[in-house]
């Protein structure tokens, strides 16, 4: 289980406070898809950033597996992020001089010992599961930009996390290769994993199990069908 209580984040400018969340408290249970949509700087994003650990609040504590990872040093936070963490974004952020299932190795790439076998056969598998069995040595750019984000999300895959972070995963696609990526993540919930994603198209929010509204740095819970904006 992954939760928040009482966390509050400020941001500053010319020494003017801008409070974007507002002791904010939420539970997730895992295997959950929950979904947080809102205004454009209604804080979801920030939400997201805190809860996997990228921001820090100024009050409250995180909680990860029964452990309050608030206050972690920055090793131990690394190694969160790195085992049981994993985050997709808006754009892909792959590196274009690699192939895809390279862009794929890259959580392993920071050690100096050669990619094992087995790690490079779980690349491939990652890149088999989100539909791109077939193209491991394709570069991003002979990729379409839907295939680009499905090389992103088995790079989050890697690792086999027990979270999945996605903070508009679909902003940067069209409608229909957008639908392609919904679906594959809500395949991916099937088998077990917990996804918490921030999105600022509503139609989506029927995929989640849970919905989470953002507005003004606070957070309430609603049903799909009651949700008004």
């Amino acid at each position: 289980m992954l939760s928040a209580e009482n966390i509050s984040k400020s941001f500053y400018s010319d020494r003017v406070e801008n409070r974007v969340l507002k002791d904010i408290s939420i539970k997730i249970e895992n295997g959950r898809f929950v979904c947080v949509v809102g205004r454009s700087g209604s804080g979801k994003s920030t939400l997201l950033n805190v809860l996997s650990t990228l921001l820090k609040p100024e009050k409250g504590t995180i909680t990860f597996a029964g452990q309050d990872i608030t206050n972690l040093p920055e090793k131990k936070l690394n190694r969160l992020r790195h085992n049981d963490f994993s985050m997709i974004f808006q754009f892909h952020h792959l590196m274009t001089y690699l192939t895809a299932v390279e862009n794929v190795l890259l959580p392993y790439m920071n050690s100096l010992k050669p990619v094992a076998k087995a790690t490079m056969q779980r690349a491939r598998e990652c890149l088999d599961r989100v539909g791109l069995g077939g193209k491991y040595s394709r570069l991003p750019g002979q990729l379409s930009g839907g295939e680009q984000q499905r090389v992103a999300i088995a790079r989050a895959l890697v690792k086999s996390p027990q979270v999945l972070f996605a903070d508009e995963p679909t902003g940067n696609l069209d409608k229909t290769t957008g639908d392609e990526i919904i679906k594959l993540l809500k395949n991916l919930h099937k088998d077990g994993l917990t996804i918490i994603m921030v999105t600022h198209d509503l139609s989506y929010t029927s995929f989640a199990d849970r919905l989470l509204v953002m507005e003004d740095g606070i957070v309430n819970e609603v049903k799909a069908g009651d949700l008004r904006m």
